[in-house]
């Protein structure tokens, strides 16, 4: 499949829906190959049949953690009553790290790098174009499934590498990250140079490298807290106005209610799950900061692609330290990190594929 024929996306989900609600959505609309999938649609009378459900409820499983099963799919045939009858109260795999977010293929998979918040649905556009014949992976927060991650770069990176290890052995893949997913994926390139796994080719999009690798003022809680509320609120719920919060009036109980009303809808922000699955974003979220604040990063030899938002500045920082061939382009979109990967998900899907190859 060549650039040509990724078709740009359809008008971006329904103000209002929960992240379960979108993710939902989005994996019903793979499995039926169909650009548009509503709440109260019928699995079944829009192109559903039983191979497809088999399908669809393991990628339910696989990427939401849930345990459905062939009746749960024929009682419940909407997503709006799925969600009101079997949802779990998560929103992601609470299982294991690496989950798989496509049917498998003959091409080399791709594997995509949480971005600070720990979460892989900010790529699920880019999946659905991607995924056509090759296998794409989501490697999400650790802390998600309630593992302490080190806040070190490096640590990270050799956790992680671990994890990808386990997964893919010595078969090749390809590595895409956002945002700070671009930075974690850029260490995990070196580790998998050193250990001699198969990485082939490095994606970055949108990442941010000061190259400083000063962590300057102690953490402030409030600001960190604030950061982690607007950053959730942007990525899963941008077309709602939020009021705006500052330091001093936010407290993690407000907080996590509003997350978690975002995450899994108004009627569940309250239950004690959802706090708690709250609670190891935020701390996801306060790990990956870190790390960045202390990250000192040093030269590799790695073909990378580099799509850049266009008020990103850290390119000449890329430049110093990526000693391979590095291919780039500074995007024409106000939006930036993770949220271009959804906005922009057609362009930045098909400088992908043209990027690795494989056509």
């Amino acid at each position: 499949m060549s650039a040509r024929q990724i078709a740009p996306e359809e008008s971006e989900v329904t103000p209002g829906q929960s992240l379960v609600e979108q993710a939902l959505v989005e994996i019903w609309k793979t499995t039926l190959d169909r650009p548009s999938v509503g709440l109260d649609d019928d699995f079944f009378t829009t192109g559903g049949d039983s191979l497809l459900a088999l399908v669809t409820i393991e990628q339910i499983n696989q990427r939401l953690g849930w345990s459905l099963n062939m009746g749960d799919l024929l009682r419940y045939r909407t997503i709006s009553a799925l969600s009101a009858n079997k949802a779990q109260l998560q929103a992601a795999n609470t299982e294991r790290s690496v989950i798989r977010m496509s049917n498998q293929g003959s091409r080399t998979p791709l594997l995509f790098i949480h971005p600070g918040l720990g979460l892989v649905d900010g790529y699920a556009r880019l999946v659905r174009l991607l995924g056509a014949d090759r296998g794409c992976y989501g490697l999400q927060s650790p802390h998600i499934s309630a593992v302490d991650v080190p806040d070190d770069m490096r640590e990270i990176a050799e956790l992680y590498a671990d994890l990808i290890e386990d997964e893919f052995g010595e078969d090749d893949f390809h590595l895409v990250g956002a945002c700070a997913g671009g930075v974690i994926s850029y260490e995990i390139a070196r580790i998998a140079e050193e250990r001699g796994l198969g990485l082939r080719k490095l994606v970055i999009v949108d990442g941010y490298l000061d190259g400083s690798g000063d962590a300057g003022d102690p953490e402030d809680d409030a600001a960190r807290l604030v950061e982690f509320r607007d950053d959730v609120l942007r990525v899963v719920d941008p077309h709602t106005a939020h009021p705006p919060l500052t330091p001093a009036d936010a407290t993690r109980e407000g907080v996590y209610r509003e997350i978690t009303t975002v995450l899994f809808g108004a009627e569940a922000a309250d239950a004690g799950q959802a706090t708690r699955f709250a609670e190891r974003l935020h701390k996801a979220f306060r790990t990956t900061a870190r790390a960045l604040e202390t990250h000192h990063p040093e030269p590799l030899d790695v073909d990378a692609l580099m799509l850049l938002a266009k008020d990103n500045e850290t390119l000449p920082h890329w430049r110093s330290v990526i000693t391979g061939e590095l291919t780039t382009e500074v995007m024409d979109s106000d939006e930036h990190g993770v949220r271009l990967c959804v906005t922009d998900a057609a362009h930045i899907a098909a400088r992908i594929d043209d990027f690795v190859g494989e056509g």
